[in-house]
C-alpha cells in the first residue's frame, strides 16, 4: 500500500510541474516478434544489439526511482532472460507499484512461469499487470495478426491468468481499420469464451502511426467519422460501475474526439515531465511517436537522472507540454496525461 501511496503522490505532483525523475519508464525489451500484424510493422524492423542482462542490471542499480515500469516490445516474452530482468528492476526499484506487460498472449507456459517465478520470488514484489491483444473475433484477430492460432492462444493465456487473483489481466483492443465498426462483435466473441467478461477486463487503444516505433508512418489513416461512431458504440455498450480503469477508458475515448477535432493532445502531455520510453539498444525517448531521441543510456553511464536533467531533456519536455511535437492520444501517454491533468477543467466536462 505504501508503494501506491508514493505513486499517488506524484501523479499528484505531476500536475503542478515536471518531475525531478519519471514515475513511469515505458520499456521495450525488444523489436522481435513472433507475430505480422498489419497495422505495425514492428516485426519488419532489422535486428539490433539489445542491452545486455549485465547492461540492465547497471540501469536499474541506478535508475530506481520508478512506480510504473510498463514491458513491451515487439514481443517481451521472446527475451529468455525476462524472469532475470524482473528479478532486478524489483530488486533495484524500492518504489515499484506494478509492472505492466504488453504482449500478445501467444506465450502461455512462458506468461505462467514469469508469474509463478516472480510471485514466489523473496524480494519485493510489485502488482503484476497484463494486457493481452484481441483485435478481432477468431478468424479476423489471426488474419489481422497474421498467424493461425492466434486468438485461441491469447484467450488460453488471458483465462489462465485470470485464475490468479495476485495478478491483472486485461484484453487490449485495437482498432484499426481492420477491425473498426467491429467492436461489439470482438466483445461477444470474448464473453463466449470467458463468460465473466467485464467491461473492467478491456481496455481500447485507437491505431497510432510512428515512425521510429511502429515504423508504419506510411499506412493511411483512420476515417474519422468512423472512429467517432465506433466510440460512442463502445461508450453506449459500456454500463459497468465505475472502477480505475473504467474511469480512464471512458475519459481516453471521450477525449479521442476531442483529439480528431484539435489534432494534437487535449490535455497537457507528460512525456518527459512525469514518462518517458527506452528502446531496446538503450536509446532514450519522450514516447512513442515523437521521433526525437534524447541520448543512449549508455553515453551517461547508465544514470537517468543525468539525462532528465539535461538541457534537450528538458526542451523537449516544454514542447510536449505545449503541444510542439508529432501529438499522439495513445492509452500508454493519454492515461499519464489524464493523471497529470486532475485539475485541468478539461478533463471532467463532457
Amino acid at each position: 500500500m505504501l508503494k501506491e501511496l508514493t505513486y499517488f503522490n506524484k501523479i499528484l505532483r505531476s500536475n503542478f510541474g515536471r518531475l525531478r525523475l519519471p514515475h513511469k519508464i515505458s520499456y521495450v525489451l525488444t523489436y522481435r516478434c513472433n507475430l505480422r500484424c498489419k497495422m505495425c510493422n514492428i516485426w519488419k524492423k532489422p535486428p539490433v544489439t539489445e542491452l545486455s542482462l549485465s547492461q540492465i542490471e547497471k540501469f536499474f542499480t541506478q535508475s530506481n526511482r520508478f512506480s510504473w515500469i510498463g514491458i513491451t516490445g515487439g514481443e517481451p516474452f521472446l527475451r529468455e532472460d525476462l524472469n532475470q530482468i524482473i528479478r532486478i528492476a524489483g530488486e533495484n526499484c524500492k518504489e515499484l507499484a506494478a509492472i505492466h506487460f504488453a504482449t500478445n498472449g501467444t506465450f502461455t507456459d512462458r506468461i505462467i512461469k514469469t508469474v509463478e517465478n516472480t510471485l514466489g520470488a523473496k524480494n519485493r514484489k510489485p502488482k503484476l499487470l497484463f494486457t493481452l491483444s484481441i483485435d478481432g473475433t477468431p478468424d479476423l484477430h489471426d488474419n489481422i495478426r497474421g498467424v493461425t492460432g492466434t486468438w485461441n492462444n491469447c484467450m488460453n493465456t488471458f483465462k489462465e491468468l485470470k485464475k490468479n487473483k495476485s495478478v491483472g489481466a486485461r484484453i487490449g483492443i485495437t482498432l484499426s481499420e481492420n477491425n473498426l465498426g467491429k467492436f461489439k462483435e470482438i466483445f461477444h466473441s470474448i464473453k463466449n469464451a470467458y463468460p465473466e467478461l467485464k467491461f473492467d477486463d478491456i481496455n481500447v487503444n485507437i491505431f497510432n502511426k510512428s515512425s521510429f516505433y511502429y515504423n508504419n508512418q506510411d499506412m493511411p489513416g483512420l476515417d474519422s467519422a468512423k472512429v467517432i461512431s465506433q466510440i460512442d458504440e463502445i461508450l453506449k455498450m459500456d454500463k459497468d460501475t465505475l472502477t480505475i480503469n473504467n474511469f480512464l477508458r471512458r475519459k481516453y475515448l471521450k477525449l479521442y474526439k476531442k483529439f480528431i477535432q484539435l489534432k494534437k493532445s487535449p490535455l497537457k502531455c507528460q512525456a518527459l515531465s512525469a514518462t518517458c520510453i527506452l528502446e531496446p539498444q538503450g536509446d532514450l525517448y519522450p514516447c512513442g511517436t515523437y521521433a526525437v531521441k534524447i541520448a543512449n543510456i549508455k553515453d551517461y553511464e547508465y544514470n537517468l537522472k543525468r539525462i532528465w536533467s539535461s538541457p534537450l531533456a528538458k526542451k523537449v519536455s516544454v514542447d510536449c507540454a505545449k503541444g510542439k511535437c508529432p501529438s499522439c492520444w495513445s492509452p500508454c501517454d493519454a492515461f499519464s496525461a489524464i493523471g497529470g491533468s486532475l485539475f485541468d477543467f478539461n478533463l471532467w466536462r463532457g
